[in-house]
């Protein structure tokens, strides 16, 4: 009993929890700085307005919904199509890398929303105090970020999401098929973030909220996109042919 439990105790860990640590720690400190960022803009607009006597007509925290798309959109294309080949040269699976690389994207696009609905409530107090409209504006109907939390988070989770899950299929249709075909196939390859995410720029980010069905269905229908986006990624990386590692 006692040479199982510490054999069990040292044993390493999995594959795709190895992974998933590296990739999880990289993407995070990425978000953390660009996050940062956003924050070092938002207050000097809002510095801005106070020393100019200018009301802002619209939310500015709103316009985390751009990058909390389109970053973590950005950072699974590199991800996927760089480290497939480092990941399964280093003696590791596919499935694995399947694994950790969803896990980190939909953890990623989890901490972005939380921030993004945290934001919303502590820029309300900050509105409300001034006797500012906390309201999206034209063009961003679809989102009111005067909402609540759950209310705010909920779609921007599914939306960040959708953006991470594309992102990785964009990378790997590239990985596998080229420039020109990996360009070819974007319409489909980027079409979960026009379902979910994004109905047009000016329309706001929360296209399936705008369905007119109940909000429980709506979300539901953006849950089913990320299975399938997802469904789609692990079946284009379980075979995928590994390209020679240059050292």
């Amino acid at each position: 009993m006692t040479t199982t439990t510490r054999s069990r105790a040292g044993a390493p860990p999995a594959p795709w929890v190895r992974t998933t640590r590296w990739l999880m720690r990289v993407q995070l400190t990425a978000t953390a700085w660009t996050i940062a960022l956003i924050v070092l803009v938002a207050l000097a607009a809002y510095a801005v307005a106070q020393t100019r006597g200018i009301e802002p007509r619209v939310s500015i925290i709103q316009f985390i919904r751009y990058p909390g798309v389109w970053f973590g959109f950005s950072f699974a294309i590199v991800t996927a199509h760089t480290h497939i080949g480092l990941h399964v040269a280093s003696g590791l699976t596919r499935r694995s890398f399947v694994v950790a690389t969803v896990v980190v994207g939909l953890v990623a696009a989890l901490v972005w929303a939380v921030v993004g609905a945290l934001g919303l409530e502590l820029e309300g107090v900050v509105y409300a105090a001034q006797g500012w409209p906390q309201v999206a504006g034209e063009g961003g109907a679809e989102l009111d970020p005067a909402a609540g939390f759950a209310a705010t988070a909920a779609p921007f989770a599914l939306s960040f999401a959708t953006g991470q899950l594309s992102g990785l299929v964009v990378g790997m249709a590239y990985y596998r098929l080229g420039g020109w075909w990996g360009t070819l196939a974007l319409p489909l390859t980027v079409a979960p973030i026009f379902v979910v995410g994004i109905g047009g720029l000016e329309d706001g980010q929360m296209s399936l909220v705008d369905l007119d069905v109940a909000t429980p269905v709506a979300a539901t229908l953006g849950v089913l996109v990320l299975a399938v986006t997802a469904g789609a990624y692990f079946l284009m990386v379980r075979n995928v042919p590994i390209r020679k590692v240059q050292g």
